[in-house]
């Protein structure tokens, strides 16, 4: 078995982790913008035990491509875990980066842009956490929503929602798309935002559209 670059979390970490989870991740926030908690499936997956959080410790100086490797070790991890519930949608996986001191916390968020195209093409998702991590809520980008204790990354598989993230991105768009567009067709009731979304992106997929070349010759001429 393959051999990844993280620790089981010790009893503290593992205590504040769970307190921050059962206190702000799952639970609603005035600033959100919308009603329900700030995730709604962690408290899902935390009861299916079904989220799963490991520590990996930094050490030496700031190196993006090594925190390209940790996480691209966590996407695999994530799928080579024997997950206890069978919904996919509750299975979580939190990489606590500990000791990565501030001046190394814009690694969370570089690591996170240079590993998501790969991550969303083969259905995951990523979130990046740390105390002063600026990605914004999905419906008020005037909330730093992903504020957390400690430099953490966060990764789960896409679910429906996910177009609130991966409109406004053709490649990204176009992974969800292939996934759920049999819900949009269906004529199923579908939150309205979630509609309209898909429905721009579409459009904007469609109007950017290489044609595809038929390999006939053109005998008009």
């Amino acid at each position: 078995m393959r051999k990844y670059p993280f620790v089981t979390l010790d009893a503290e970490h593992d205590r504040e982790l769970h307190t921050w989870l059962g206190d702000y991740i799952a639970q609603p926030h005035p600033e959100l913008g919308r009603d329900g908690p700030v995730c709604p499936f962690v408290e899902p997956s935390l009861r299916a035990d079904s989220l799963i959080a490991v520590g990996h410790r930094w050490e030496g100086p700031p190196h993006l491509p090594r925190m390209v490797r940790m996480i691209e070790d966590a996407t695999r991890m994530f799928r080579s875990i024997d997950w206890k519930a069978r919904n996919p949608q509750l299975h979580a996986l939190v990489v606590l980066v500990t000791d990565l001191p501030e001046e190394g916390w814009w690694l969370i968020d570089e690591g996170h842009r240079a590993t998501k195209d790969r991550a969303v093409a083969e259905g995951l998702m990523l979130g990046q956490f740390h105390p002063d991590c600026r990605a914004p809520a999905a419906r008020n980008p005037l909330f730093p929503v992903n504020r957390a204790p400690w430099p953490m990354i966060a990764i789960r598989n896409m679910a429906f929602h996910d177009i609130l993230f991966l409109h406004d991105h053709p490649g990204w768009f176009s992974n969800y798309r292939e996934r759920y567009a049999r819900y949009y067709d269906s004529g199923a009731r579908i939150d309205p935002r979630f509609a309209g979304l898909y429905a721009s992106a579409v459009r904007a997929a469609d109007e950017h559209a290489v044609p595809v070349l038929s390999g006939r010759a053109d005998r008009s001429r």
